[in-house]
């Protein structure tokens, strides 16, 4: 899509856009977008603003401001990921060699949450503890 025809004139993209932001939906929420945006937040934390702008176009087919769309994603990180919110900016990493018929070794990384219980971020097992295992 290179032209969008608005009356009997071609535009660009870019001025459709902003021709369209001018006509918000008075009812349209940053919450409401958030709640629709979520599987696009999931996979791409860092989604564009005009990304999320065209998905409310193209889903509710009304405009949305810049700040709308980064109030929805900034609550769409939230409430995506919010069991990250509660944890410690500490994390612990720690490796252990298991005995037995398997051989190896278990590295975990780990941190405290707010009840101060361990929360497992990754763990991996390996035949061997070296640099390259730990990437």
């Amino acid at each position: 899509m290179t032209d969008i025809q608005l009356g009997m004139r071609f535009v660009d993209k870019v001025q459709a856009i902003s021709t369209i932001e001018q006509k918000k939906h008075k009812n349209l929420s940053s919450k409401f977008i958030s709640m629709s945006i979520s599987h696009l937040v999931a996979n791409d934390p860092e989604i564009p603003m005009s990304n999320i702008i065209q998905e409310v176009q193209v889903l509710f087919q009304t405009g949305c401001t810049y700040k709308w769309a980064w109030y929805a994603r900034k609550l769409t990180i939230e409430r995506v990921f919010d069991e990250f919110l509660y944890c410690r900016p500490v994390i612990f990493v720690d490796e252990t060699h298991l005995r037995g018929p398997y051989k190896g070794v278990l590295l975990i990384a780990s941190t405290w949450d707010a009840n101060n219980h361990l929360f497992p971020l990754a763990f991996a097992i390996v035949d061997k503890e070296s640099s390259e295992n730990w990437n």
